[in-house]
C-alpha cells in the first residue's frame, strides 16, 4: 500500500472514530473544557426548571457566591412536557441550602450565560439533596442583552413615542383650566371624605350581603325547588289572564264609585268627626280612671286578686260570717260619728296631678 492510500485510511478511521463516539454521546458538549471545575468523586446532582433557559448550554458553570462550583450537565424538557429542565453537578464537599434559588444570567455584554445558585436565607441549616429538583417557581431568567437592545431600538425608533403624544395632548388639555382641576380636586376629597364617614354602614352593608349570599347558599335546594315551579305558576297565570284583567277592571270601577262617596259624604263625615269630640274630651278626662281600671277588665267580675284561687272552671272560696249583733250594728255605722271622705289612691283627686 502506497504512503498516499495509508493517511487516506487512517484519516477515515479517525473520522470515523470521532463519529461514533459523537453518537453515543452530547457531541462536543461532553468534551470537557480547558480550566472547568474539578466536581470531585461525589457530586452533587440537582434539576433545575425554568420557564426559558435562553441560550444557556451544557458545560456552562454553575455559581455560587460568584464562585464556579459546578457545571451544567445536561438541557432538556422536564415530565410535564412544557417546562426546561436543566441537569447541574456541584462540586462535592459544596453544600446547597435547602431555599436555593436559580438565576440564570450573564457575565458581561458579550460573555457567557450561567447559573447562579442563591439562598433566600429561611433554610435552617438544611441543604438539598443529591437529585433534588427546584421548580420553575423559585427561578428566573434575568433579561438577556437581546431583549435590552430591542426595547432600546422600539424606543429610538419612535415606536412607543408617537403613541404617547396623544396622551400628552388630552393632558395638557385636561390640565389646562386650573380653576376646573381645583373644582375636581375638592370635590374628590369630599367624596372620599364621605366614603371614609361611612365606612361603617358600607362595612355593615358588605357583611350583610356576606350574610344574604351564605344564607342564599345553605338554601340552594328550596331556591331550586320555587325555580323549577316558577314556570308552572306562571302558565297558570297566563291562563287566568282573562280574569285578572277583568278583576283590575272591577278595582278600577270600585275606586271610581269609592272616590265618589267620599267626595258626596265628606261634609257629613266631617260633622260626624267633630261631633265625637265632646266625647273624646270626656274619654282623655278619665285617662287615670280608665287606666286604673283596664286591670279589672280582665278579671271581670272578680278582682285580679282572685286569679291565683281560679283553677280552670272552678274556683276556691272562703267566707267568714259573725253573726254577732253588736258588731254587725258597728258595721252599719250604729254609735259612729258622721264618716268623712278619703279621696282615691290615685286619680284626678289622689293630690298626685296629671296622668301616671
Amino acid at each position: 500500500m502506497s504512503l498516499r492510500r495509508r493517511i487516506f485510511a487512517g484519516g477515515a478511521l479517525a473520522t470515523a472514530a470521532v463519529v461514533l463516539t459523537a453518537c453515543g454521546s452530547q457531541g462536543i458538549y461532553s468534551l470537557p473544557l480547558p480550566g472547568g471545575p474539578a466536581l470531585g468523586a461525589r457530586p452533587t446532582t440537582l434539576h433545575l426548571q425554568f420557564s426559558n433557559v435562553l441560550d444557556l448550554v451544557p458545560e456552562s458553570s454553575v455559581r455560587i457566591g460568584g464562585a464556579t462550583v459546578g457545571k451544567v450537565e445536561s438541557i432538556g424538557i422536564a415530565a410535564d412536557g412544557w417546562t426546561a429542565e436543566v441537569t447541574v453537578k456541584v462540586r462535592d464537599g459544596v453544600t446547597v441550602p435547602a431555599d436555593a434559588r436559580a438565576q440564570i444570567e450573564q457575565s458581561n455584554l458579550l460573555g457567557e450565560k450561567y447559573i447562579t445558585l442563591v439562598s433566600a436565607g429561611g433554610s435552617d441549616g438544611r441543604s438539598l439533596p443529591s437529585g433534588a429538583t427546584i421548580p420553575a417557581t423559585q427561578n428566573k431568567t434575568t433579561a438577556g442583552i437581546e431583549e435590552v437592545l430591542g426595547v432600546l431600538s422600539l424606543v429610538l425608533n419612535d415606536g412607543g413615542v408617537g403613541q404617547l403624544k396623544p396622551i400628552v395632548d388630552e393632558l395638557n388639555t385636561a390640565m389646562s383650566n386650573p380653576r376646573q382641576v381645583r373644582s375636581l380636586i375638592t370635590q374628590t376629597d369630599e367624596l372620599i371624605k364621605g366614603l371614609n364617614e361611612q365606612r361603617g354602614d358600607i362595612t355593615r352593608a358588605i357583611d350583610g350581603l356576606a350574610a344574604l349570599s351564605r344564607r342564599a347558599q345553605s338554601q340552594t335546594t328550596q331556591i331550586s325547588r320555587i325555580l323549577a315551579e316558577l314556570p308552572r305558576g306562571t302558565a297558570v297565570l297566563n291562563q287566568q289572564r282573562p280574569e285578572i284583567i277583568e278583576m283590575i277592571k272591577q278595582l278600577d270601577r270600585l275606586g271610581t264609585v269609592g272616590t265618589d262617596v267620599l267626595s258626596r259624604s265628606q261634609q257629613e263625615t266631617i260633622e260626624n268627626l267633630l261631633a265625637l269630640r265632646p266625647t273624646l274630651r270626656a274619654l282623655a278626662g278619665a285617662a287615670d280612671d280608665i287606666v286604673t281600671a283596664l286591670p279589672f277588665v280582665a278579671t271581670f267580675p272578680f278582682p285580679d286578686a282572685g286569679v291565683d284561687a281560679i283553677k280552670g272552671d272552678s274556683m276556691n272560696l272562703f267566707i267568714s260570717l259573725d253573726t254577732r249583733l253588736i258588731n254587725q250594728l258597728e258595721a252599719l255605722g250604729a254609735g259612729k260619728p258622721a264618716p268623712t271622705y278619703v279621696p282615691p289612691k290615685y286619680g284626678p283627686g289622689s293630690g298626685r296631678g296629671g296622668n301616671r
